[in-house]
């Protein structure tokens, strides 16, 4: 039996867990695509609000890219920018509705999709948002002289591929301005996937004026920026404070009540707690011990407690390059042992306080055809996981047939696996204090830690492939599973997923390209994931990231997005703060 120091509170934590497992599987979070209708105020006379509307809130770093392209500081951007669709999220979930756009068109065929703007939608200097800024923001992601990340996601866009490989020209990609109001896509095939991905910031709109007439300086000086959203960037002091103010010109700014919302940089965690204790701080979002703390206190109703799904999953690669450092990585039982060697509840209370033990690859906030994903399939792993876990001669008789089948003949506690991690926070360091101890409490071996001292180092020997495993995983980009499957498809990503490739695995994501049966795309998906995690072991997975968000009482409508702006101001006001 461990006996970890660091262990405290879990059987509460665990049963709140499980509460809200069962909650999450009544109100299971559904996409819908509507119109943009927000319902703050039912009451008139609430908008008759006598509080200053300023909020104050808490990071611990802020971006240096503001290129909506890039998609470099995403929070910030899908607060201050909008494209076609929004992501706002409520108690039920996300929901995916029209924004930049009043309406779409889709042909019978499913590939051309004509929207029709807001006419009344303008930039922060009033100057009117076109098709013709979508066209250009668009032609932008996919001009090779950029070499954007997320170009690849409009590949199916006729001529996009092409276009950005320099075998085409901007010409030939059908994303066009049929006239002012008008933004017409052609794609190739077919493709479920398509809006989901067009809450992502590359996709919104630029303007080509102020971009050209920036050059190197666009996205590098905030300044030069002006914004679509509901919020304007208005102030910046390097590394203390950022200040965004409400955006006059927004087309919907009867419905946005804040007027001022302040960013401070606060890098100790007992500062910023101190600060929201204090009312300094109006929305803050807690870790560790803290979280439990405040948690508790919400519960006696001093304040607001917000935990929702978000979409990521963490867990073990191992390495597929060469078998590790220990020759050992290229056995699926020899994978599986550590993986099982590791119990998701007890690390979740002990290590992180917060998130949701994980025993798939998919993440539970992703939803496929109008409900979660999860709840469709089930947990992939969880059943086998359950045989072993906590059984140590079950899983050291499991890492030995392993060896056997290797032909290796050293003794168990003879062997050395090189866990591959970097950072140096508390969290970090109880993180890998606890896998170490727990595979070798568990396993007899030896775990030796390769501490990288920044990410460049770490990516380095990831790349080399000298490690045996590290600690990894996927936010997603859009909502929908393929995001999270296609990480693992060959080549896709590089060394980043460990090498992995399986050609059987491959075919099966080949065979979602035009495929609009949404039955066979949810049965591809489900063997995808049974191949990965089952059949090959190729990821471990330890928790389901979640979101926590404490808020003062006064802080009213607060929303959260998966997609879009993590922390969504879009209908928040201040009501009660001076009573």
């Amino acid at each position: 039996k461990r006996n970890h120091d660091w262990i405290s509170q879990g059987i509460r934590r665990r049963k709140m867990r499980k509460i809200q497992k069962m909650c999450a599987a009544l109100l299971a979070g559904v996409m819908t695509v509507g119109t943009f209708a927000p319902s703050v105020f039912a009451d008139e006379a609430a908008k008759e609000l006598t509080d200053e509307q300023v909020i104050n809130v808490r990071t611990t770093a802020f971006g240096n890219n503001y290129d909506v392209q890039d998609m470099g500081w995403r929070w910030m951007m899908a607060a201050c920018y909008e494209g076609l669709y929004r992501d706002v999220a409520d108690e039920n979930g996300d929901e995916f509705i029209l924004a930049g756009a009043e309406s779409v068109d889709i042909s019978d065929d499913g590939t051309v999709y004509t929207y029709h703007l807001r006419e009344d939608a303008k930039w922060s200097d009033g100057v009117p948002v076109t098709a013709h800024d979508y066209e250009y923001g668009w032609k932008r992601l996919l001009n090779p002289d950029y070499a954007y990340d997320y170009a690849s996601f409009i590949y199916n866009v006729v001529g996009a591929e092409e276009y950005n490989s320099g075998e085409g020209s901007a010409d030939d990609v059908m994303a066009v301005a049929v006239d002012d109001y008008t933004f017409e896509v052609t794609l190739k095939v077919a493709d479920p996937t398509f809006e989901s991905k067009l809450v992502a910031t590359p996709l919104y709109p630029t303007r080509e004026d102020l971009a050209e007439a920036a050059g190197d300086n666009w996205g590098k000086d905030w300044t030069l920026c002006v914004y679509n959203g509901p919020f304007c960037m208005t102030d910046m002091v390097v590394d203390n404070k950022m200040v965004w103010t409400k955006n006059a010109e927004y087309w919907d700014a009867e419905n946005v009540h804040l007027d001022t919302i302040n960013w401070y940089i606060v890098a100790q965690e007992s500062t910023a707690a101190t600060m929201f204790e204090n009312g300094e701080l109006d929305q803050y979002q807690p870790t560790g011990d803290y979280a439990i703390k405040f948690e508790k206190e919400a519960e006696e109703g001093k304040y607001q407690y917000m935990v929702t799904d978000y979409p990521g999953t963490i867990g073990l690669r191992f390495n597929f390059i060469n078998g590790g450092t220990s020759g050992l990585m290229s056995n699926v039982k020899i994978r599986k042992a550590i993986s099982y060697s590791i119990d998701r509840e007890e690390m979740i209370d002990a290590v992180y306080g917060r998130y949701n033990p994980a025993y798939s690859y998919v993440a539970p906030a992703i939803t496929f055809n109008g409900s979660s994903y999860r709840s469709q399939v089930g947990e992939v792993i969880e059943d086998e996981y359950n045989e072993y876990v906590g059984d140590p001669d079950k899983i050291v008789a499991l890492f030995q047939e392993g060896l056997d089948e290797l032909g290796v003949e050293t003794p168990i506690e003879d062997i050395t696996l090189t866990y591959l991690t970097s950072g140096s926070t508390t969290e970090v360091q109880a993180e890998r204090e606890y896998i170490q101890q727990s595979l070798e409490e568990t396993l007899g071996l030896t775990v030796e830690l390769s501490v990288a001292g920044d990410n460049s180092l770490f990516i380095a020997d990831r790349n080399e492939g000298n490690y045996d495993f590290f600690l990894g995983g996927w936010y997603s980009d859009y909502n929908d599973p393929l995001d999270f499957l296609y990480t693992n498809y060959t080549d896709a990503y590089g060394m980043s997923f460990g090498g992995y490739s399986n050609t059987d695995y491959d075919a099966l994501a080949d065979q979602l390209v035009g495929e609009t049966d949404m039955d066979k795309r949810l049965d591809i998906y489900k063997q995808m994931e049974q191949i990965l995690l089952l059949d090959d072991c190729a990821f471990a997975p330890i928790y389901y990231a979640t979101k926590q968000v404490l808020l003062q009482n006064w802080v009213k409508d607060y929303r959260t997005s998966s997609f879009g702006a993590s922390a969504e101001f879009i209908w928040t006001y201040i009501d009660g703060k001076n009573q």
